[in-house]
C-alpha cells in the first residue's frame, strides 16, 4: 500500500497479512480530496487505526499530530518507525473504550473511525467522542462502514456528506449547531 500524496507520497507502508481491512486507495483519495486544506496543521485521531494508513496520510498532507488507537498495533509501529514519525504521533495500544478515556478532553480537528464492519461500534464511538469532549463544533468525523450494516447516527451529529464505494460507505459528520 502506498501513501498517495504529500511529503511521503509514493512511500510503501506495511500491511498485515490477515485481520486488518485497510482503507482502499480510491477511498483514501476521495476522503482526502473532500477534506482538502482542513488537514493542514490539524490534530487527528485515528480510531481502529490498523496499519495507520489514514492517520499517516493525514500527516503526509500536513497534519500536525495524530493519535492512533489500535488493539494490535504491530504493523502500525513498523510504519511509524519506517517513516520516522515518532515525534508526531501517540499510539494507544488498547480497545477503543479505555483508549479514548486516556485522551479525555483533548480536542481533535479530524477523527477517522473505521471499525470492523461486522461489529456495531460506530454509534458507540460517536457517543463516547461527545461524552469525553474529544470533538468541537469545528471538528470533522469521517466514519467508514459497510453498506450492509448501517449504523444509527446520534442526533447530536449532522451528516455533511456521504459517499459510497462498492460495499464501503464513508460519511462526513459534524456536531449540529446550537439553535
Amino acid at each position: 500500500m502506498k501513501i498517495l500524496t504529500g511529503i511521503y507520497k509514493g512511500r510503501n507502508i506495511k500491511t498485515a497479512p490477515t485481520g486488518i481491512r485497510p482503507t482502499k486507495a480510491i477511498v483514501r483519495a476521495a476522503v482526502f480530496n473532500i477534506l482538502g486544506d482542513l488537514v493542514i496543521d490539524a490534530s487527528v485521531l485515528d480510531i481502529f487505526a490498523g496499519t495507520g494508513a489514514m492517520g499517516i496520510e493525514a500527516l503526509s498532507r500536513g497534519a500536525r499530530f495524530c493519535v492512533f488507537i489500535e488493539k494490535d498495533p504491530h504493523v502500525l509501529f513498523k510504519n511509524i518507525k519506517m517513516l520516522k514519525l515518532q515525534k508526531q504521533v501517540r499510539v494507544i495500544k488498547q480497545d477503543f473504550r479505555p483508549g479514548l478515556k486516556k485522551i479525555k478532553d483533548m480536542n481533535f480537528d479530524i477523527v477517522f473511525i473505521d471499525p470492523p464492519y461486522q461489529r456495531r461500534y460506530l454509534t458507540e464511538v460517536l457517543k463516547i467522542l461527545l461524552f469525553l469532549n474529544l470533538i468541537t463544533k469545528g471538528s470533522v468525523v469521517v466514519a467508514e462502514y459497510s453498506g450492509f450494516n448501517l449504523p444509527s447516527i446520534p442526533e447530536e451529529y449532522s451528516i455533511i456528506k456521504t459517499k459510497r464505494y462498492g460495499e464501503t460507505i464513508v460519511s462526513f459528520l459534524k456536531l449540529k449547531e446550537s439553535e
